[in-house]
């Protein structure tokens, strides 16, 4: 029988909340405001849970050989494949629904985007075909802040669009930090996931090289933002610690290294959000 542990682990909530954060800024960054937020927040988190549900009747025979992800409910005949599916893709029809009915058509086409490459492009065609299938996958998480942007101005501006080039980038060394460590459950698995076919000390360079390219993009949005002190306050500090990481993996490729540089890139797209929101905030000239 379901129980609210398995069905948290289905939707994966916490993946589902950093999509719709993402989108927020974009939303917020626009000029939005209002009751629409909430239509925009509703929309995604069905839409983002809903594909989680998805993602794990798709991966359910991945799963079941991966130490990593051997527990989950459906490889452990706790959820039926069948009932994932149609939570999952209830909730994805529901949610473009939504943001259909009350969000603008750029928005809805984003929101719609992001499920079909997370699903059709990564999980269906690339996921079990080639090294580069986190790379272009990773473009599914790129969607929110668009779609944000576009439910305030059904339009797109640079804003937008360099923090969606900011989650493309970071997507790959953010996934390949857990894969390093993680090698030989991708090997095992049949899954060509970089540290399983270049190796642990070419996938290190490339998960470094990456952070970095990341994080010249993280400078580039700092620019372009109205008010960018409280952005690079907020943020600096945990950049300057996932850049010194990442120097270090290229340096010394270790798992325990490419791990500690996960466990860093984790929590930095959320802080990355918090600090482009903080931008917005002006102080009355005294004069």
């Amino acid at each position: 029988m379901m129980n609210a542990k398995d069905l948290s682990t289905l939707l994966k909530p916490k993946i589902a909340f950093l999509n719709v954060l993402t989108g927020v800024a974009g939303y917020v960054l626009a000029g939005g405001e209002g009751v629409r937020l909430l239509f925009f927040i509703v929309a995604g988190f069905l839409t983002a849970m809903g594909s989680g549900a998805v993602n794990h009747y798709l991966d359910r025979d991945i799963d079941a050989r991966m130490q990593r992800t051997a527990d989950r409910p459906i490889p452990k005949r706790r959820i039926k494949p069948s009932e994932a599916l149609l939570i999952g893709m209830g909730m994805i029809v529901s949610g473009v629904m939504l943001s259909l009915l009350t969000l603008t058509p750029l928005a809805t086409f984003f929101i719609a985007l992001g499920a079909f490459i997370y699903l059709v492009i990564y999980t269906i065609w690339l996921k079990r075909r080639t090294v580069w299938n986190i790379v272009i996958g990773g473009a599914a998480g790129s969607c929110p802040p668009l779609a944000g942007w576009a439910a305030v101005t059904n339009s797109i501006d640079l804003i937008p669009v360099l923090l969606a080039f900011l989650i493309f980038l970071w997507t790959p060394g953010h996934f390949w930090g857990l894969a390093i460590r993680a090698e030989r459950d991708y090997r095992r698995a049949g899954i060509p996931m970089l540290p399983a076919v270049a190796g642990i000390e070419r996938a290190s360079f490339v998960t470094g090289l990456s952070n970095m390219i990341t994080v010249a993009v993280w400078f580039a949005i700092g620019l372009l933002l109205q008010n960018p002190l409280f952005y690079f306050i907020i943020t600096t500090p945990l950049t300057v610690l996932l850049a010194k990481d990442s120097v270090k993996l290229m340096m010394k490729p270790e798992k325990e290294t490419a791990w500690r540089v996960f466990k860093t890139s984790s929590p930095w797209l959320m802080i990355i959000v918090v600090g482009a929101l903080a931008s917005l905030i002006s102080f009355p000239s005294p004069f």
